[in-house]
């Protein structure tokens, strides 16, 4: 995670940068059209992740405009517990996770990251 902080995002590897863009635009579009984006069918388990984190952070995330050019110390966290749940690495991904939200959205959060992360394999 601390690798990712202050990055350039033109530097991230392609499935990061994606995240990212994704979040950004996600956070984007329900900060100032005060709804999250339609969900589509390729990106529903993304969405569903999302709206976890959204539901049940504990604490106030900051994401930047889909346009700023480095990564902040929240998406660097966010990309970090996706880096987890691609490695497998699920009981650290749960652990770190429940920095983030409360009990009841660590399961849903996790488990929609692990779909998003196997589509995005097949």
């Amino acid at each position: 995670m601390y690798d990712l902080i202050d990055r350039p995002v033109a530097q991230l590897p392609a499935f990061e940068a994606r995240l990212l863009a994704g979040m950004r635009r996600w956070v984007h579009a329900l900060t100032f059209a005060g709804a999250s984006p339609a969900p589509t069918p390729e990106a529903g388990s993304f969405d569903d992740a999302m709206r976890s984190l959204d539901r049940g952070s504990t604490d106030t995330l900051v994401f930047q405009r889909p346009c700023h050019s480095t990564v902040e110390e929240t998406e660097a966290v966010v990309l970090g517990l996706w880096r987890l749940v691609r490695a497998d690495r699920l009981a650290a991904a749960h652990a770190a996770a429940a920095a983030l939200v409360g009990p009841a959205e660590v399961r849903p959060m996790i488990s929609a990251m692990v779909r998003a992360v196997a589509a995005h394999r097949d």
